[in-house]
């Protein structure tokens, strides 16, 4: 046996009489190699700021899919936190909490997040966007905005993939939490009937079935842009026709646009993007109205079941007839 042995061969006598003689100290080892290697099987992301109640992180992307070349992000992606509140401030999100009040009134669209938000988080946002990789997205998590504390966050995810900016909504501050009764957490399939929108003059994206993420299972709420269009309304529409369309032509980049490129007029491809834009936002408007006449059949339904109740539920009235002496 050489020395080698002889060491490893102690090692474990001195190892097993530590494990015979304390007992504790064993279970002590065992409970901290669990909690190492706990982290390192749940820790799937990494942080890029955390502070006061904000985070920004990178993590992966379920949506992704390696085997096609069209199915990873654009990232690393170089934006700056100006380019990225120009495209989030369009975004606007509405939805209800649960209770019967929300169902029968109409969902008051707010954005997605406020000036104050967005001048604190675009910075860490483009942060995130140059260090994510092709296969990552960008998370975020706020509270509730001048609140001390309160359960009810907004949360979601962004990421960039072919011409579009994708987000992913899961929870918003501005609809409290479903009551569930006996203190459960919230649930994840509970979305508070949120739907996100886009403020004009900008439209949300009509993205192609073969460019469509494969969103997971509990991400139903998500909106996309078409970035380098509303990049370009934004920069460059005057303030005082904000509520109309603008009919100048595509650019690479808001800083290409020329004013002989807009004195050309509408290309044919340009007069079909508006027919598709015009298209979709009749389509909105139709998605609205049917929502809205849901939300009333309920209301009526509801109305006349309390009608047929009402009088099961009214308290008989004593009668004080009296009766006779014989």
């Amino acid at each position: 046996m050489n020395i080698a042995d002889g060491f490893k061969g102690s090692q474990c006598v001195r190892f097993h009489s530590i494990i015979t003689s304390t007992p504790f100290c064993f279970l002590s080892l065992i409970l901290t190699i669990g909690n190492l290697s706990g982290c390192a099987l749940f820790d799937h992301g990494r942080s890029v700021y955390d502070r006061e109640g904000i985070r920004i992180g990178i993590e992966a992307d379920p949506s992704v899919r390696p085997s096609s070349q069209g199915g990873v992000n654009n990232h690393p992606m170089d934006l700056t936190p100006t380019e990225l509140e120009l495209l989030l401030q369009v975004i606007q999100v509405s939805g209800y909490s649960g209770t019967m009040v929300g169902l029968i009134t109409k969902p008051e669209p707010v954005p997605l997040f406020t000036p104050k938000e967005l001048s604190v988080i675009t910075g860490h946002l483009a942060t995130a966007f140059r260090e994510a990789k092709p296969t990552e997205r960008v998370s975020f998590s706020l509270p509730k905005p001048d609140v001390t504390y309160s359960e009810d966050r907004t949360v979601g995810f962004l990421f960039f993939r072919g011409r579009y900016l994708h987000v992913v909504l899961t929870d918003h501050s501005s609809f409290i939490r479903t009551d569930t009764g006996g203190g459960e957490y919230k649930d994840i399939r509970d979305t508070k009937g949120m739907k996100l929108w886009v403020a004009g003059p900008a439209r949300a994206a009509t993205v192609p079935d073969l460019e469509e993420p494969q969103w997971a299972h509990f991400e139903k709420v998500h909106i996309s842009l078409d970035v380098k269009r509303v990049l370009a309304r934004k920069e460059h529409v005057p303030a005082a026709s904000l509520d109309q369309t603008d009919a100048g032509t595509p650019v690479p980049l808001p800083a290409a646009v020329s004013p002989e490129s807009r004195q050309g007029g509408a290309s044919p491809e340009d007069q079909q993007l508006q027919i598709r834009e015009l298209s979709d936002a009749n389509q909105e408007l139709k998605i609205r109205l049917d929502e809205q006449n849901k939300r009333t059949q309920q209301l009526q339904d509801q109305i006349e079941q309390l009608r047929r109740e009402l009088p099961q539920l009214a308290p008989k009235r004593k009668s004080h007839k009296t009766i006779p002496a014989q």
